[in-house]
């Protein structure tokens, strides 16, 4: 006949104690992350207002000139 095992309470208890340890520790990581995230998000943010004021600047001191746009030279004095 098969010998049983059984699984006393204070291994349930030594379990429980692991799993709780686990927990908070994933959700220190957890916080640790989001706040990292959230840094990340502030940066890219601020990075692409930097980025939106450099084009602007660009933009008024050297102009693109596109080729196919049309010309209105009626305005243009001789």
């Amino acid at each position: 006949m098969a010998k049983v095992e059984q699984v006393t309470a204070d291994e349930f208890r030594a379990e429980k104690e692991k799993l709780e340890t686990d927990r908070a520790i994933l959700n220190e990581r957890l916080q640790a992350l989001n706040a990292e995230r959230e840094k990340c998000i502030q940066q890219l943010t601020m990075i692409a207002g930097a980025l939106q004021t450099v084009n602007h600047f660009i933009s008024k001191i050297d102009p693109e000139v596109n080729l196919e746009d049309e010309i209105d030279v009626s305005d243009v004095k001789t």
